[in-house]
């Protein structure tokens, strides 16, 4: 029934937060659509099954005003956390340490437009 999982993700400035994501996620950009108004969204593979979709905010305003801009909730699970830590910690705006919470270890982190994230193990 189901095959994929794809997640749309609203953001100011699209190439920014997609370069974000190649960075410090090791995303890999699969495809890129100029929209109607001249913006252009991004397909992101995150995992086989598992791609983001970034749009431009002011597009999704303008086209779909019913929907929530609200950024959801995400956590990244890892094999190394350490590893990811480091890496992230490279392009992230801001970062926690890597932590104990019940029986994982999590960090959380920031994109350059002030998205949080959770990374745990």
């Amino acid at each position: 029934m189901l095959k994929k999982f794809e997640l749309m993700l609203y953001v100011d400035d699209v190439a920014m937060i997609g370069e974000f994501f190649e960075k410090a996620l090791d995303a890999k950009i699969i495809s890129k659509t100029r929209m109607v108004d001249d913006s252009f969204s991004l397909k992101l593979s995150l995992l086989d099954q598992v791609e983001i979709n970034l749009y431009n905010t002011e597009f999704v305003k303008k086209y779909s005003p019913m929907v929530s801009l609200e950024m959801p909730s995400l956590m990244f699970v890892v094999d190394d956390i350490e590893e990811t830590h480091e890496q992230v910690a490279k392009y992230a705006k801001d970062i926690s340490t890597v932590s104990v919470q019940g029986n994982q270890k999590v960090f959380s982190f920031a994109d350059p437009e002030g998205h949080y994230f959770a990374v745990g193990n």
